[in-house]
């Protein structure tokens, strides 16, 4: 579940996110959501993510992935699609990493307290 938020909306969901970047560290859209796979619905706008089959979510993020790849391009940047952390690569293996490789190459920005290897977020037990 996610929903879209201004800077002033109150806290309803435990994630925050900022997305679509305009440059200059700003970014056009915020949201909020209960887990990682609804930041990465919140990206699509597609509520259908949430509940979508395994192969059908690894598509969706391997289009982002694409996308962003495209982006960088237009800024004399080289990412790699990958299934691992790397310095230049988006990590498409499941959401969570999906979303923290977005937030570490600057293509969303993910609310403080959930940034860094130290604070990731468990839900029930598993890493989203």
């Amino acid at each position: 579940m996610y929903r879209r938020i201004h800077p002033d909306t109150p806290r309803e969901l435990p994630l925050r996110m900022l997305l679509q970047p305009m440059g200059g560290g700003l970014f056009h859209r915020a949201c909020e959501a209960d887990t990682f796979r609804g930041l990465v619905a919140a990206i699509l706008d597609d509520p259908a993510y949430e509940t979508a089959d395994a192969e059908t979510r690894l598509v969706h993020r391997l289009r982002i992935a694409d996308d962003v790849q495209l982006i960088a391009e237009t800024d004399g940047r080289r990412l790699e699609v990958a299934d691992h952390d790397a310095a230049e690569a988006i990590n498409i293996a499941s959401d969570e990493p999906f979303i923290r490789s977005l937030d570490r190459l600057g293509f969303v920005a993910l609310e403080p307290r959930l940034q860094g290897p130290e604070n990731r977020y468990e839900e029930g037990g598993r890493h989203g």
